[in-house]
């Protein structure tokens, strides 16, 4: 996509914390079920890589928060898989932007970073390669289109779809992992950031929310 992502300044940091945790105000050691119900929440960035369930997840949220979902791949794609004009997308992604409670879910290098600044919580999905490719295969097998497809499209082929799939994940890991990573690190005022890394952190986190 045609969107800047935020330049990454000095040295990134090594992680973000342990399994399952709320980077505000939590001991980087201790094992917690992250929970949103200890403040008021009215906008929310759930970001990941691809098949990391960032949909799915989204889409709980909405149902039990009662906010409205962005599914940014929606917004982008036009029939027959026609990309939105540069300055469209812009324009569209400031418009929603300025809304007043939203969730927000797309790959980080997607979106702008307005989004990220914008949240007062974000929920990062670092779930392993092997948990996504998992999840695009069931996906798949399923037949379940993908979130973003535009109306009436058809799957590509699977060679086709599979090649893609190591493409985004190598770049995701190579570049745009270590990139969120660091700039999660320096995320101060007041917004919390939720790490999860597993089915069993997405389920504890949604019963908890």
């Amino acid at each position: 996509r045609e969107i800047a992502r935020p330049w990454i300044r000095g040295r990134q940091p090594a992680g973000v914390g342990p399994r399952a945790h709320i980077k505000n105000g939590s001991p980087r050691g201790e094992q917690q079920v992250p929970t949103l119900c200890e403040r008021k929440v009215k906008r929310i960035a759930v970001i990941g890589p691809t098949g990391a369930g960032k949909s799915w997840l989204a889409g709980q949220l909405g149902e039990k928060l009662r906010l409205r979902v962005l599914h940014l791949d929606t917004l982008y794609w036009k029939p027959g898989w026609v990309r939105t004009p540069h300055e469209e997308w812009l324009a569209t992604q400031r418009r929603e932007l300025a809304e007043e409670s939203w969730i927000v879910e797309a790959q980080y290098d997607d979106m702008l970073p307005d989004w990220i600044d914008s949240a007062d919580t974000i929920v990062f999905l670092d779930v392993s390669p092997l948990q996504c490719f998992w999840r695009v295969s069931r996906r798949r097998l399923d037949s379940q289109p993908a979130t973003g497809a535009p109306a009436g499209s058809e799957p590509g082929p699977v060679h086709g779809a599979l090649r893609k799939f190591v493409r985004n994940q190598w770049e995701y890991r190579r570049k745009v992992r270590p990139e969120l990573k660091a700039d999660l690190a320096r995320r101060r005022n007041g917004q919390r950031v939720v790490v999860l890394r597993s089915e069993t952190d997405l389920r504890n986190f949604l019963s908890a929310a």
